[in-house]
């Protein structure tokens, strides 16, 4: 089977239902998802984000080491990326698990603080309204499942519970999955999913985020607070769905609404000036749209085995 009939596999007509199929699917798009994400992240670094300054300001790191740092973050980010996609380990994965665990942590850490323009620099203070930060901070910790899960996932297919010295850094070849392994993987799946979903509703109806009305309306939606609350309460409740009754329906119009509502960072320019480069903000929630994509492919597995 050629690498596109892997991808496509199950998803618009029937899975085989052979394991083996299903395994080199999910480890594919864990795998790929991971590093777009590194990729997409890595590049902000390089880059360079005034929106980062408050994550290094929270552990006592100054706003012009920060902006020293961040290119060297973001070449390490990549690098890990192409490792990854190249010869993978088990002290990749779990770097990368942990890294990107810890930039979700940060947002909470940080969410008494908030970055503001001073005759032209960049300065961190106390957030004017701190509560609400706070909260935003807070919401974006658990929209960031995405970050952290694949490869988490990827470290639980490489048997993760088993491991010796020599696998922390040789390439590894994982061990067949097992129905009780799939079963663990999906409920993973189905967890970092409703987490995105309902982190990033909170942006809506709990913290009434401008970027969210700035992204409507930069296809033609006339939005307001308004809008994006109800939206939010919406997404919540896909969230909870997707969570307690994970149908295939519902996987794909999550899926369809990630790919669409994140892609909103393009047109709305959201890092002012960067046009199309907004594209790596894209790139870097690969995790919204690799998660749901893996649970198709289980969820097909599972019909075929059915019968």
């Amino acid at each position: 089977m050629k690498a596109h009939e892997f991808f496509l596999h199950g998803l618009f007509s029937s899975h085989s239902g052979n394991k083996d199929t299903l395994q080199t699917q999910l480890h594919w798009t864990l795998r790929i998802t991971a590093a777009l994400c590194f990729i997409g992240h890595g590049t902000w670094g390089i880059i360079t984000k005034s929106g980062w300054l408050p994550f290094f300001a929270s552990q006592g790191i100054e706003p012009e080491i920060a902006w020293k740092l961040q290119p060297l973050i973001g070449l390490f980010d990549i690098l890990m990326a192409v490792i990854l996609l190249r010869k993978p380990n088990r002290t990749v994965l779990i770097w990368m698990f942990l890294w990107a665990l810890w930039t979700a942590i940060l947002r909470p850490l940080a969410g008494n603080l908030e970055k503001i323009q001073v005759d032209g620099e960049w300065v961190v203070q106390l957030a004017t309204e701190s509560m609400r930060v706070a909260k935003m901070q807070t919401w974006e910790f658990w929209e960031r499942a995405g970050n952290w899960g694949p490869p988490f996932i990827l470290l639980v297919m490489a048997g993760a519970f088993t491991l010796t010295g020599k696998d922390l850094v040789t390439p590894y070849k994982e061990p067949k999955l097992k129905d009780s392994t799939i079963d663990t993987i999906f409920f993973l799946l189905k967890t970092c999913l409703a987490l995105l979903l309902i982190g990033h509703a909170g942006f809506g109806f709990a913290v009434e985020k401008k970027m969210l009305i700035d992204h409507w309306q930069s296809i033609g939606v006339n939005a307001d607070v308004g809008f994006i609350t109800q939206v939010g309460y919406a997404e919540f409740a896909l969230g909870v769905l997707v969570f307690i009754a994970p149908f295939r329906p519902l996987i794909f119009l999550a899926l369809g609404w990630k790919i669409f509502t994140e892609f909103l960072y393009v047109p709305a320019d959201t890092v002012a000036g960067m046009g199309i480069v907004n594209i790596f903000e894209w790139i870097e929630r690969w995790g919204d749209y690799g998660v749901p994509l893996a649970m198709l492919y289980i969820i097909s597995y599972r019909k075929a085995k059915a019968g």
